[in-house]
């Protein structure tokens, strides 16, 4: 068995609302007293084990953590999650600190079949023996692959969140569905350049040796992006005018948080609006590997190093890469290769000669060679994948390639002038 998360929007009475907030602001406390006491006990050389983080809270008394006993062993566990993933991060040679921070505010979690209850149709979390629980409308949970209401037998871990932008409660409860086994079970690659003008441009090989292409355009995100890049600003000018504190202040703070919030529940849509079509195409030519070109941490440091200009700067560091591989991931049950991706979008697939291309179009100054530019990248990395370096492809190989829209936002009568439009059958002699 798997586990899926559902988020139910909430609306909390006066009483509930003041309690909940501060069972978080307690939460975030002994987070903090344990992050203290632990990093006490590093400095010592000694290493604490989940049990020992485990038993430091659960020992301290009642009226400093006025929750539910299983409450309090979820913030010591989620502590020794954390610090394991610094551990590994490190021996990977990443730069990764221990937890260290101050914090305010924490969700508030319930183990499965522990801390929650319900009764005369509402779902009650407890705050601990003797003090009045947090009453909430029954969530319905709905299955998002299959549609279907989920018992509430098959419910997990529960958490009640505050989302600081919108400004309302959500409750995120995972549930139990059967394991998926993975859909791709042939030996066939699709290898996916990532980009944030095209998202993701998908390339996979068919038994004839023709290529298809999808390229997935990602107009939709960059405009979502741009509108809350220039609200935000907007607003901030404005705010900068304002007495921090001021009636006025507040409002606009409030306002940013919304757009925040808009924008927020917008991308998410966005990418699993693009993830979808490429798990789609993966389908289709029932790939058994999914290989991406690494781009990981190229978004690290351009600040410092001044590498590209500042307008490129913003955009590497609001893309939404690592959330689109998740989802895909996801979606296909096959987990993601990476794979280097160097000149990928600079080198002549026919003839493997290199140079910088400008535009979104590859034309290759020695063969003749013409394509799009980010398939251009996908099919050097299919090569790499199946050959593990660069390889050339036949001049008379037929490349298809099909460009969509990640999100379709038209009128109805313009339906026919957005249908997916396949390119032509590009080779280099027909360069």
């Amino acid at each position: 068995m798997v586990y899926r998360s559902a988020i139910c929007r909430l609306t909390l009475s006066g009483a509930d609302y003041r309690r909940a907030h501060e069972a978080c602001h307690v939460a975030a406390g002994l987070w903090n007293d344990a992050v203290g006491w632990v990093r006490a006990e590093l400095a010592e050389n000694r290493f604490p084990k989940k049990t020992d983080m485990r038993k430091y809270l659960t020992a301290l008394p009642r009226e400093q953590r006025p929750l539910h006993a299983h409450t309090t062993e979820e913030i010591a566990y989620d502590l020794y999650d954390v610090i394991q993933t610094a551990k590994a991060n490190k021996r990977n040679g990443l730069n990764a600190r221990y937890p260290w921070k101050h914090k305010n505010y924490r969700p508030l979690s319930f183990s499965r079949g522990y801390g929650w209850r319900i009764r005369d149709d509402k779902l009650i979390l407890s705050l601990g023996r003797g003090r009045s629980g947090i009453s909430l409308k029954m969530p319905r949970v709905v299955d998002s692959a299959t549609g279907c209401a989920v018992h509430p037998s098959l419910w997990g871990e529960i958490k009640l969140c505050w989302d600081r932008d919108g400004r309302y409660w959500e409750l995120h409860i995972a549930y139990q569905i059967p394991q998926q086994q993975p859909k791709g079970q042939s030996g066939s690659v699709v290898a996916i350049d990532e980009g944030i003008i095209n998202p993701m441009a998908l390339a996979a090989q068919n038994d004839d040796g023709s290529i298809d292409v999808l390229v997935i355009n990602g107009r939709e995100g960059r405009s979502i992006k741009r509108r809350r890049n220039k609200s935000v600003a907007k607003k901030r000018s404005r705010q900068a005018r304002t007495r921090p504190g001021s009636r006025k202040h507040r409002k606009l703070q409030r306002s940013m948080g919304k757009t925040q919030a808009d924008t927020k529940r917008s991308l998410r849509d966005f990418d699993h609006q693009v993830t979808r079509k490429a798990a789609r195409f993966v389908e289709d030519h029932d790939a058994g590997r999914v290989v991406v070109g690494d781009v990981r941490g190229i978004e690290q440091k351009t600040n410092q190093e001044r590498r590209v200009g500042r307008h490129t700067r913003q955009q590497l560091s609001q893309w939404g890469r690592g959330r689109q591989e998740k989802y895909l991931a996801y979606k296909t049950s096959t987990e993601i290769e990476y794979i280097k991706e160097d000149h990928s979008t600079q080198t002549c697939p026919a003839c493997l000669t290199r140079y910088r291309p400008k535009g979104r179009n590859y034309r290759c100054r020695a063969c003749g060679f013409a394509c799009n530019r980010d398939a251009v990248g996908a099919i050097n990395i299919l090569m790499r994948a199946k050959h593990g370096k660069y390889t050339k492809i036949d001049p008379d190989t037929k490349i298809r390639i099909t460009y969509l829209r990640a999100v379709r936002r038209h009128k109805p009568q313009a339906r026919p002038a957005v249908e997916p439009r396949t390119g032509p059958k590009w080779s280099s002699k027909a360069a």
